[in-house]
Formats: C-alpha cells, structure tokens, sequence
C-alpha cells in the first residue's frame, strides 16, 4: 500500500470518528431538547389550569357582585 493510500485511509477514519462524535452530540441535544419540551409542556398545562380556575373564580364573583341588569 502506497503512502498515498495510507493517508487517505487515515483521513476516512478520522472523519468517520468526527461523524460518530457528531452523532453522539446530536443524540445528546435532541434528548435536552426533548427533556426542556416536556418541561414546558407540564408548565403550560399547569398554567392551563390556573388559568381555567381563576376564570371560573372570576366568573362567580361577577354573577356575585354585578348589578343585575336594568330592563329596558
């Protein structure tokens, strides 16, 4: 085998290694990203519901304390 040959093979192994190492990284973010989605889904669904209560608790209070219509 040539030196040529030899150098070559060389490059493609370490770019092989540079594309596993690429890989793993990918891999990596993709399951913090996923990790930090379903953190925020659980933040907005708590949200949701605070949301819903404060409505429900504001709708009560205004049939409370509203004046009631005048007729016309």
């Amino acid at each position: 085998m040539s030196e040529r040959d030899s150098d070559r093979g060389a490059e493609l192994r370490a770019e092989r290694i540079r594309w596993r190492e690429r890989s793993r990284s990918m891999i990596r973010v993709s399951r913090n990203m996923g990790e930090r989605l379903r953190k925020m889904n659980d933040q907005a669904s708590l949200l949701d519901k605070r949301l819903r209560l404060h409505s429900e608790e504001s709708k009560s209070w205004h049939a409370t304390w509203d004046d009631p219509p005048r007729p016309g």
